[in-house]
């Protein structure tokens, strides 16, 4: 797949979700209710809010993606300092390492935006599109 950059439409279409996330009167996610191990086979126990679910989507666009996010991702890409340097490219690595590991570890959507990830990088694409 040919590397697309996104367009200023596209950077602004996530970094509208900023105070959406980051609402202090808004629950990220909630078990589904009677949720047991039993769920676990054909389901989630993860019910996330809309705002969680829509700016996911938008993240899974083709635009954002980076497909070899697994060579390229390493955790010191969202070390302290790292994202607020980071390239566009850096980005959507980062962003599509936030998406797809969902898959495998129910909740890392909730909890890189509780850790800041997510706002980090809302931030640095503000400041890369403002520059």
């Amino acid at each position: 797949m040919k590397d697309s950059i996104p367009s200023k439409t596209d950077i602004k279409e996530l970094t509208n979700f900023l105070p959406l996330l980051y609402d202090e009167n808004i629950e990220l996610s909630k078990p589904y209710p009677n949720a047991d191990m039993s769920d676990m086979i054909s389901g989630t126990f993860y019910k996330y809010h809309p705002s969680v679910l829509t700016f996911f989507e938008l993240v899974s666009q083709e635009h954002w993606k980076d497909y070899k996010y697994v060579d390229n991702f390493s955790e010191e890409m969202v070390g302290p300092g790292k994202i607020e340097e980071a390239s566009i490219n850096q980005l959507k690595t980062i962003l599509t390492w936030c998406d797809r590991t969902e898959r495998f570890f129910e909740g890392h959507w909730e909890y890189v935006i509780k850790i800041d990830v997510i706002k980090r990088v809302l931030n640095r694409l503000i400041h890369l599109d403002n520059n």
